[in-house]
């Protein structure tokens, strides 16, 4: 007996204006029943997201949409299209995987890919990286507006400081000082430069009844208060990494001055500076799964895996990839060879022979062929079945004849019956399959140049602008089988069905100086001066 299939739905728009200018989160649901109906599937559940951004997948409904599939066996995640999935590439790539792992599919309903085919494959690619693109030149346009309002001297909104309250200024509002709680401030800053701690200074005031607006001041208050050059009158924007949470580098961040400071901007400095010198060193830790191409690097002599090991150094931790027999003491050689450097130039490398706008363009060249390919196969697929109608058709004429000619008195007559209802049956099944084949729609291959070329320069960025090394091995294996590490080159073995829509696997050497990417080592393990 055939198991029923089951789907469950997604639907999600960013905001409010999208919801009433684009397609609606009802109106995605609606069609993705319909959706449902021509796959013969069961809807089990809905999920929705309203008002969030496809640029993150901290998603709850969609993180309990990929939780059920994963709990109950779904065979359909069907959802509008490849933006409301996700907006970031890599974050479509790893859950798309932990999909297809528990054997539920991914359906678009607004777009007819089959990701299971080759070019359906790359029409995903090609449509999840302009998702990205038009993500980012969003992102990209409300940033530039942020900046010049907060130039300007407007709020945009968010956690008021400590220290402030908002006024409004006709349709847009300003940071005025709160003086009862600025002279607080002043006297944090007072105290941490006398020398006391942040926990020391949360005591402090928690003590004195001084508190955060009706709760009590911890440590980590304190520290970010300090930290934040809003008290020197600026807004900072890229401070944080959303992935992670963390402060990014002070380089990184883009200051304009916005409005009336509480401290001076040599003192918000000076205590930033100080609360850097004061934190704990966060470089070290373990090197294990840290670097790009851990699992896809296997040994030119002995064909082990290269896995990550680290050494102490002078001043730091050096982390290399080593022949795991070697590790193990089973006879191969010491094979090591600098992981940061590695991941490093083997990027540069698949960035350049892979992705190229070149490479790109033979991609869709090969896309296109195999769609006129496709047509072709159709063709010999339809004159096959006509073939085998016209057949059929002749073996029942001939029992007819036999019939016509003999009548009741038809030799082995019952089984001339038998044979005709088979004969009936048989072309029954031959029209059925010829009316399927007809049905078949084209794969539509419509990418143009320029958006080779877009598509191209965003897949290059989210490879070197992505920290998650995790998912970029994701990425990479959607393509790449193995790496071999010879003792002067290197051979990466990948599937050129994802790449360039051939049928066998391809070995492509890639020859480089072992200076690079075999330096020699001095006596702690790492490169030589």
């Amino acid at each position: 007996m055939n198991k029923k299939k089951t789907a469950i739905i997604y639907a999600r728009v960013s905001t409010s204006r999208q919801a009433d200018e684009g397609i609606s989160i009802d109106s995605q649901i609606e069609q993705a029943e319909k959706k449902a109906a021509e796959l013969g599937a069961t809807v089990l559940r809905v999920f929705r997201d309203d008002g969030i951004s496809g640029r993150t997948a901290n998603r709850p409904a969609f993180q309990n949409a990929i939780q059920f599939c994963e709990g109950y066996d779904i065979d359909y995640f069907i959802v509008w299209n490849t933006s409301r999935f996700a907006r970031n590439k890599l974050d479509a790539a790893s859950h798309k995987k932990l999909l297809e792992g528990g054997g539920t599919k991914v359906v678009y309903v607004a777009v007819n890919i089959d990701n299971e085919t080759d070019e359906g494959w790359f029409s995903e690619s090609i449509f999840e990286i302009m998702d990205e693109h038009y993500s980012r030149q969003v992102s990209r346009d409300t940033r530039r507006s942020m900046l010049k309002n907060a130039r300007d001297g407007f709020w945009n909104g968010g956690t008021v400081p400590f220290g402030y309250q908002v006024v409004s200024d006709g349709q847009r509002r300003r940071l005025q000082v709160l003086e009862h709680e600025a002279i607080l401030v002043r006297e944090m800053f007072d105290m941490f430069f006398a020398g006391s701690g942040c926990k020391l200074i949360a005591m402090s005031m928690n003590e004195r009844g001084l508190l955060y607006r009706g709760r009590t001041w911890t440590k980590g208050h304190i520290t970010n208060l300090l930290k934040n050059p809003a008290y020197a009158g600026y807004v900072a924007f890229n401070r944080r990494d959303k992935k992670t949470g963390r402060d990014k580098p002070e380089s990184e961040w883009i200051m304009t001055k916005s409005h009336e400071p509480i401290v001076s901007e040599a003192e918000s400095e000076r205590v930033r500076h100080e609360l850097k010198m004061r934190s704990p060193s966060g470089e070290g830790g373990s090197p294990h799964s840290t670097f790009v191409f851990t699992g896809i690097l296997r040994c030119g002599e002995c064909g082990a895996a290269m896995q990550t090991e680290s050494a102490n150094g002078r001043n730091k931790i050096y982390h290399y990839y080593n022949c795991s027999r070697s590790q193990k003491g089973g006879g191969c050689r010491p094979r090591r060879i600098s992981a940061g450097q590695f991941d490093s130039w083997m990027m540069d490398t698949i960035i350049q022979r892979i992705l190229s706008p070149e490479r790109m363009r033979e991609v869709i060249a090969e896309v296109r062929e195999l769609t006129n390919n496709w047509q072709e196969d159709r063709d010999r697929r339809i004159a096959g079945v006509m073939r085998h109608i016209k057949e059929a058709n002749k073996r029942r004429q001939n029992l007819f004849d036999i019939l016509e000619l003999h009548g009741k008195d038809a030799p082995n007559l019952g089984d001339l019956t038998v044979r005709l209802r088979e004969i009936n049956a048989n072309i029954k099944a031959l029209q059925d399959e010829l009316a399927v084949i007809e049905s078949e729609e084209m794969p539509e291959v419509d990418i143009s140049e320029n958006q080779v070329r877009i598509a191209t320069e965003t897949m290059v960025n989210i490879l070197r602008g992505t920290t998650d090394n995790k998912k970029l091995r994701l990425l990479m294996g959607q393509f790449i089988d193995r790496i071999v590490l010879n003792s002067a080159d290197v051979e990466m073995e990948y599937r050129p069905e994802r790449i360039v829509g051939t049928n066998e696997k391809c070995r492509e050497p890639v020859v480089h100086s072992t200076e690079f990417w075999l330096p020699e080592q001095g006596s702690n393990l790492r490169p030589a001066d």
